[in-house]
């Protein structure tokens, strides 16, 4: 059974589910655009360090052609076609081009898109599709609060999106799609009935745990915002300064802009993660850092929970806190003893063991690709 996972790499899901599909018996592959500065694997690159623009698109479509005479099992990750999908508005990406390049640009993506639909429609191809974030969430996916103080609003149109414009890339991708899954339960609400949520595979699980309590008179608390307005950085940063105003001695750790490796090490480092404030569920690097036996503190809330396994959420080790509880939870994890650290580590590793082992989403994939392909009448290899 060949399965492409393609066309991108974000927060190291598709190359671990590859990786362990294999071990699994299938011709599995990661397939990524480009490497991203985080240093995130992939099995293969369309373009690489020092490609230019017309290769990737050479590449592109090489992909599109391979998949048409090899692929059994397409799954599309980071909720997008093969094809760049562009929204209404100017993503930043585009600003350095004339607004007669940008429209060039556009009709040719939007014909290579109608081509790549084509190839699915018109061969036995299964096609998976997982959405991640940002490539589904929509301002009602936020709490009340956010949706009427425009903090959604803003959020959702950071690249250049609209509700309008995400769901109209969520319809496309939907019509071709035999499978979908959501890695945050928050997309649940505006993703079609059948969609279901599928917790992250990260290999941190397999090599989880616990780091010597830190014994040093500085409470050091890491943070690492990708996107500052969706984590809540500055709220994170407020907070922190209000507790040094108050003689806490404490100090904020900000992780950005660097590679994998470097931002394990900091993590390592650290006494307490905070993941995000604004979105209702966690990251892949509260995974990491809980493998650590590292205390996380996120906000967990919103309608998408119920979408969430009822065990799941009572399993959590998570610490929910929102802007108005930060400070709170951050003292009440400052006051913790070695044993009650101790205990809480334990229940990280033992939530990621049972939750988030690559191999058991790996076996829940393989049953739910032999179940489409025997529903298609295809052969399972």
């Amino acid at each position: 059974m060949k399965v492409f996972h393609c066309p991108s790499q974000i927060g190291g899901n598709p190359a671990v589910l590859a990786k362990h599909e294999r071990e699994l018996g299938l011709d599995s592959i990661s397939i990524s655009e480009k490497s991203n500065y985080i240093g995130q694997s992939s099995d293969s690159l369309l373009s690489g360090k020092n490609s230019g623009l017309l290769n990737l698109e050479v590449q592109r479509i090489k992909l599109i052609f391979n998949i048409l005479s090899k692929a059994d099992i397409v799954h599309l990750n980071n909720g997008r076609f093969i094809t760049p999908f562009f929204g209404a508005g100017v993503h930043p990406r585009e600003e350095k081009f004339s607004s007669i390049l940008r429209f060039l640009i556009r009709m040719y993506a939007k014909l290579l898109q109608q081509f790549e639909t084509s190839v699915y429609r018109l061969n036995p191809k299964c096609i998976f599709l997982t959405f991640q974030g940002s490539d589904a969430r929509e301002t009602k996916c936020f709490i009340d609060k956010y949706q009427k103080n425009g903090l959604a609003e803003s959020v959702v149109s950071r690249s250049g999106n609209s509700n309008q414009s995400i769901r109209r890339k969520k319809n496309l991708l939907s019509e071709i799609a035999d499978k979908i899954y959501s890695l945050n339960p928050d997309l649940l609400e505006v993703l079609p009935r059948q969609a279901e949520f599928l917790p992250y595979a990260t290999e941190s699980t397999l090599h989880a745990k616990i780091l010597p309590f830190n014994q040093r008179k500085e409470f050091v608390i890491g943070h690492a915002p990708t996107h500052r307005i969706v984590k809540g950085t500055d709220i994170v940063i407020d907070v922190v300064n209000k507790l040094r105003s108050k003689g806490h001695r404490v100090r904020l750790e900000l992780i950005e802009g660097l590679s994998r490796e470097k931002a394990q090490k900091k993590y390592e480092e650290i006494d307490l993660f905070i993941d995000q404030l604004i979105i209702g569920w966690y990251g892949v690097v509260s995974l990491e850092v809980l493998a650590l036996g590292k205390p996380v503190i996120c906000f967990i809330e919103g309608k998408g929970l119920q979408f969430v396994p009822a065990e799941m959420l009572q399993d959590l080790p998570i610490v929910n806190a929102d802007s108005s509880t930060l400070e709170k939870k951050i003292t009440e994890i400052m006051k913790l003893d070695i044993t009650q650290r101790s205990k809480l580590a334990e229940l990280g590793i033992s939530f990621l063991k049972k939750w988030h082992d690559p191999r058991k989403i790996a076996r829940k994939l393989l049953k739910d690709y032999k179940t489409v392909l025997a529903g298609r009448n295809i052969k399972c290899i």
